[in-house]
């Protein structure tokens, strides 16, 4: 008698993936950087508990059909990206993106090809890591 209310299970949470995955799509096609743009310049903060609130903002708006403009995050956790990816960025310590990642992870996620430059640092060893 398991086995229906594991394939029911197992059949929610592929559904929910999926319209997790529909909003990602619509959020990132309403929100796309025109090509060639730079990121506008970062919006200073006040405190990290004024970001953590603004990118659950973002995201509520989103799943409402209210889409940001992406290309001015200056968080991971801004970004339209899934909850699975959000939670790994947060375990590996990545919170605040880099110039360069500013620059490129917009339009890596509608689908162009980046190719950028930056000088490595030593806080950051492996800020092109990245795949989407």
């Amino acid at each position: 008698m398991r086995r229906p209310q594991r394939r029911l299970e197992s059949k929610q949470a592929r559904d929910k993936e999926d319209a997790e995955i529909r909003l990602l799509e619509a959020w990132i096609d309403a929100g796309k950087p025109l090509p060639g743009t730079k990121p506008p310049p970062p919006s200073e903060s006040s405190s990290a508990a004024d970001a953590r609130k603004n990118a659950r903002a973002v995201v509520a708006k989103a799943a409402a059909g209210e889409y940001s403009q992406y290309g001015a995050c200056t968080r991971f956790d801004e970004l339209p990206l899934s909850k699975k990816t959000k939670e790994g960025l947060r375990n590996a310590g990545y919170k605040v993106m880099s110039e360069i990642q500013r620059a490129a992870i917009p339009h890596a996620l509608c689908g162009r090809d980046v190719l950028g430059a930056a000088r490595p640092g030593p806080a950051r060893p492996s800020p092109s890591s990245f795949r989407f």
